[in-house]
């Protein structure tokens, strides 16, 4: 199964934000499906990459452009949250090349 069932990191992540900077629930999830990507490619990569930053912006929110604050904190939490889920990321990647390019089932 090749599903990122609740990116746990990204709700450590938010979690660890102070509580005045956070705009969303410390139990904000997103699932991220990779089962389509063949990780041991760029685009593949490049994919994964794009689909997490979806997930960290839909979870922090936004700000309206009149809100510096509030624009501050849903930066704050993208970033906070990006740097706790690095690490996920590589080591899926890491795997994916190691394991080599992925091959269609045979029947």
């Amino acid at each position: 199964m090749k599903t990122l069932l609740a990116l746990s990191a990204l709700a450590g992540a938010l979690w660890a934000l102070p509580a005045a900077a956070e705009p969303i629930s410390p139990q904000t999830t997103r699932v991220v499906s990779y089962g389509d990507l063949d990780l041991a490619t760029h685009e593949g990569r490049r994919t994964l990459d794009r689909r997490i930053g979806i997930a960290v912006r839909s979870a922090c929110g936004a700000a309206s452009s009149a809100d510096l604050v509030g624009k501050r904190e849903v930066r704050r939490c993208r970033e906070v949250t990006l740097a706790a889920i690095s690490p996920v990321g590589a080591a899926m990647q890491s795997a994916a090349l190691e394991d080599g390019p992925a091959r269609p089932p045979t029947r």
